[in-house]
């Protein structure tokens, strides 16, 4: 785990089908971060999107149902596939590195950048935000989920919150590494961007994640597991 110091999304190398596999019918997923990022969307009709770092294609696939052009990308090739099987002709997918500046998106090309369950794996993501704001129109929208700052925290029993560490986790898939970093870094960078942060949003569980998973149910409602956020460019 310590040669890895900037991204981690290669933690997927091998894995992707199997977290494919799965990752639609979790109720972490299906009825915890996806409702609440789902509720943060402005209206896409006639909206250009940018979904980076598609995974699967889920939202790709609800993005296109709510009338927006998409353009979707992943640093994983067997994403990339699944998410192109999904979309059909529908969408443009690529293969490209979050880390890196996004040379297939013109400034002010989208109106909305989605970002789910993705952003946690780069070390350093300024980059990555600045490009974001670059790629959007004035006031366009950002709107993201990862890892509640606070839940890694306590969940791995670390010493120092306000550090940014790596972290291994060993999902029944494999292990995945990601980041963690706190709140005020979160906000900071986002300001230091050209973003202020519109609405955020600690989920809870919805009825249909007690009805599947009644324990995992009441963990959640008394937890913070994912945080979701929506920011606009600063214009």
């Amino acid at each position: 785990m310590e040669r890895m110091t900037q991204h981690t999304g290669a933690s997927y190398d091998g894995i992707a089908g199997k977290y494919a596999e799965t990752v639609d019918v979790k109720p972490w997923n299906a009825f915890y971060e996806r409702p609440a990022v789902i509720s943060l969307l402005p209206s896409l009709i006639n909206a250009k999107a940018l979904d980076a770092g598609c995974g699967s294609g889920w939202y790709a696939e609800q993005l296109l149902s709510r009338g927006a052009t998409v353009t979707a990308f992943d640093l994983n090739s067997e994403f990339v596939t699944l998410t192109r099987s999904r979309a059909g002709a529908r969408a443009r997918v690529l293969q490209a590195d979050l880390s890196r500046p996004l040379e297939f998106a013109g400034d002010g090309e989208f109106d909305l950048v989605l970002s789910a369950l993705a952003l946690h794996y780069l070390r350093d993501w300024r980059q990555t935000l600045c490009e974001f704001h670059r790629v959007l129109k004035p006031h366009g929208a950002l709107v993201f989920s990862t890892h509640h700052p606070f839940m890694d925290w306590k969940l791995f029993n670390k010493e120092d919150y306000f550090s940014i560490e790596l972290l291994e986790d060993d999902w029944k898939i494999g292990k995945v590494s990601f980041y963690r970093r706190p709140l005020t870094v979160i906000s900071q960078d986002l300001d230091s961007a050209g973003f202020f942060i519109e609405r955020l949003l600690e989920p809870q569980p919805t009825e249909d994640f007690r009805r599947v998973d009644p324990e995992g149910y009441e963990r959640l409602t008394k937890n913070p597991w994912f945080l979701c956020v929506r920011a606009r460019r600063k214009d």
